[in-house]
């Protein structure tokens, strides 16, 4: 017992203190779960029934130790009281936005087929998107899916050459003719996109240091290869295939995967952390023949898209752009994405219609179309509606009735309409041209035109020079010509010295105009090989010639 006092004696709380405690711990008591105070018949309860913690203090009749009071008088959560789950931070899903570069979320190809599990190179016609598929086996692929729906249009797909097995961009002229790159050949592999025949003499070769080739894109003339090893892109001539140009790119655009070009700006696709679409300006035609070693293409960083890594868009691969959306294919979501390209930038059109004129079906895309004028149509109205608001749009030739709605075109003797689309920044120009159907005249069957009789007949001559109104006398057993001029004729003999015809040669500096009537001296008949001959719509007259005194020719 002494032993026990004096321990009391030495650790006895204040009053105040004790106080304290008794309160914290009727607190306590009030707050524990009613489990605990359960009838000790339970079953759940039997295991507090044991006070087995305090059994060795009770022995030793030593009482325990208060607790520490408290800080800021707070009682402590019950041990038993339910908390909260722990794990990440739930962050809402990115929104979509109309803003210049940003993602649509509107317009994406929400899921590729399931067989399509490795998207590299893309590009479309405007209805039909052409992905490829870079397999670990023997399954690559060119993949057809319509661009609005997604849908997957087996159709239009086309099977690459067994050589063809490292498919990484792709590309086509829109006529009928697409190339294939090759990152393990060194070679673009060229294809009917219509038959998926091969086109083997439309191969380009690729140069030594482009052996790694990527993302492939051409504006007609100018074929462009990204070089992953290189982190370059190469310029070829498309016709012949000859190498123009190596350009580097960014430092870091270390992984150029897909490419496309407006014709002025010219992205390159990178899965670097952060992933984005690189812009560079697109060197021109010129430029790229002058290039000297060591180039490197100009930067245009305000034209970036930086932010594929906030929507998940985080392993781009092929591009392609329609003007107003750029699309961006992801290797590891199976997903197409896409993204505002800037309305400032886009001269397209939205509408082109030409009254009168069949012109096939319109594609903001297309830019030359072949103009059939309807029967009896000799004038049109063109309608030219741009894409976006603040473009300029020109139409050539000039308005022919300034005075009435709408642009009027004379279609006689028109071999075209242009229409040019100026983007509201001035940077980009973008002509669209109808080549209209001039029909052609009847071809003479000869230069000399009627039916020739021994004697004298009356004849037209097509127009010419002198020398080729010679031949073709000759070449009718015509001896002699005779122009009217001023009451008296003028003759031509072709087998006659040269002073002899000096007089007609005279009449006629300038050439024998066409439908110019002359007597003809021949020996034998000789039909007119054509018949009929139509009179021009401007002539003055019913009859055309000249009248003299007595008899006269005219037509």
């Amino acid at each position: 017992m002494r032993r026990a006092s004096s321990f009391l004696s030495r650790r006895s709380p204040a009053p105040a203190l004790l106080l304290a405690l008794a309160a914290a711990a009727l607190g306590l008591a009030l707050l524990l779960p009613q489990q605990a105070f359960a009838h000790p018949d339970h079953p759940e309860n039997t295991e507090n029934t044991e006070n087995t913690e305090n059994t060795e203090n009770t022995e030793n009749n030593v009482d325990p130790e208060p607790p520490d009071p408290p800080e800021n008088n707070v009682d402590p959560e019950p041990p038993d009281q339910p908390q909260p789950p722990v794990g990440p931070a739930i962050t809402a899903p990115p929104a979509p936005s109309e803003a210049d570069f940003e993602w649509t979320g509107k317009h994406d190809i929400e899921a590729l087929d399931g067989d399509h599990s490795t998207p590299t190179g893309m590009w479309s016609d405007g209805a039909v998107l052409w992905l490829l598929h870079n397999a670990d086996g023997a399954a690559d692929a060119a993949y057809a899916y319509d661009l609005k729906t997604g849908e997957r249009v087996e159709e239009r797909e086309f099977e690459l050459d067994e050589r063809n097995r490292a498919p990484r961009g792709i590309w086509s002229d829109g006529k009928g003719r697409a190339w294939v790159g090759d990152s393990g050949r060194e070679r673009l592999f060229a294809y009917d996109l219509t038959s998926g025949e091969r086109l083997a003499d439309r191969d380009i070769e690729l140069g030594e240091r482009n052996a790694d080739a990527r993302g492939i894109w051409s504006d007609g003339k100018t074929m462009w290869v990204l070089d992953e090893r290189r982190n370059a892109v190469f310029a070829y001539d498309l016709e012949s295939g000859a190498l123009l140009a190596e350009y580097a790119l960014d430092p870091a655009n270390g992984s150029p995967r897909g490419i496309w070009s407006d014709g002025v700006t010219l992205w390159v696709s990178d899965p670097s952390i952060p992933p984005r679409l690189f812009a560079y300006r697109l060197p021109a035609r010129e430029e790229v023949e002058a290039a000297g070693e060591g180039a490197s293409l100009e930067r245009v960083g305000d034209e970036d898209f930086t932010e594929l890594g906030r929507v998940g868009n985080n392993s781009p691969r092929g591009i392609w752009s329609d003007g107003a959306l750029m699309y961006v294919a992801d290797a590891n979501d199976g997903k197409v994405y896409t993204y505002n390209m800037p309305d400032a930038i886009d001269a397209r059109l939205a509408s082109l219609a030409l009254e009168g004129v069949a012109i096939g079906a319109f594609s903001p895309l297309r830019t030359e179309y072949a103009g059939v004028p309807g029967e009896g149509v000799t004038a049109t109205t063109v309608t030219a509606e741009a894409a976006q608001r603040r473009t300029t749009v020109v139409v050539e030739p000039p308005d022919t009735h300034r005075r009435t709605a709408g642009h009027q075109v004379a279609l006689d003797g028109v071999p075209e309409i242009t229409v040019t689309v100026t983007s509201a920044d001035g940077s980009r120009t973008r002509v669209y041209r109808v080549a209209l159907e001039v029909t052609a005249e009847e071809p003479w069957a000869h230069c000399l035109k009627g039916a020739l009789a021994a004697g004298f007949s009356l004849l037209v001559y097509e127009g010419g020079s002198v020398e080729e109104l010679a031949s073709c006398a000759e070449s009718r057993g015509v001896r002699g010509l005779y122009a009217l001029h001023e009451g008296g004729y003028v003759a031509y003999l072709p087998e006659a010295p040269g002073f002899v015809n000096e007089p007609f040669a005279a009449l006629y500096p300038d050439g024998v105009p066409s439908l110019t009537p002359l007597v003809a001296a021949s020996e034998g008949p000789s039909e007119d090989p054509v018949g009929a001959l139509a009179a021009p719509e401007d002539w003055p007259g019913c009859l055309r010639g000249e009248v003299a005194g007595g008899f006269s020719l005219v037509l």
